[in-house]
């Protein structure tokens, strides 16, 4: 199994990379969209509110700012990129975008989040299965 982070082989019931330390697990619901590197998910430490992700997106999108809501979510890539389809796509669909944006980011963000906030939950569970009672790491025998 190769990690889709570092993109190193690691063994097949790996549950994190042995070299950068990253889940191997798919989150589900992230499909095959976050897959590549141009729009893959970096995983922040806190977890974010849907709700504002989404309000960012839909509020800020009016003045053009919409991709904003992605920097709150910490996903650079996914703010430049956007920004970038946003400058090309408003007057080649001759202002149609500018209807419709804000709305699609408002509800890409909120999904974003919830993906987000699912991959930090199940990092922590992970984390939290790999220590003892006492909080030290335990040691599995291979």
């Amino acid at each position: 199994m190769y990690c889709q982070h570092c993109g190193k082989e690691n063994e097949e019931k790996s549950a994190y990379c042995v070299h950068c330390g990253k889940s191997l697990e798919e989150v589900s619901g992230s499909g095959k969209l976050y897959a590549y590197e141009l729009t893959r998910l970096t995983t922040p430490e806190e977890t974010r509110n849907p709700g504002v992700a989404a309000s960012l997106g839909f509020f800020l999108g009016w003045i053009l700012l919409g991709p904003v809501g992605y920097i709150y979510l910490g996903q650079w890539n996914w703010f430049w990129l956007t920004f970038v389809i946003q400058i090309f796509a408003i007057p080649l669909t001759a202002g149609v975008a500018y209807i419709l944006l804000p709305v699609i980011f408002a509800i890409h963000q909120y999904q974003m989040a919830k993906d987000l906030n699912e991959m930090i939950v199940a990092a922590r569970e992970e984390r939290q299965d790999d220590l003892d009672e006492d909080g030290m790491p335990t040691i599995r025998e291979e």
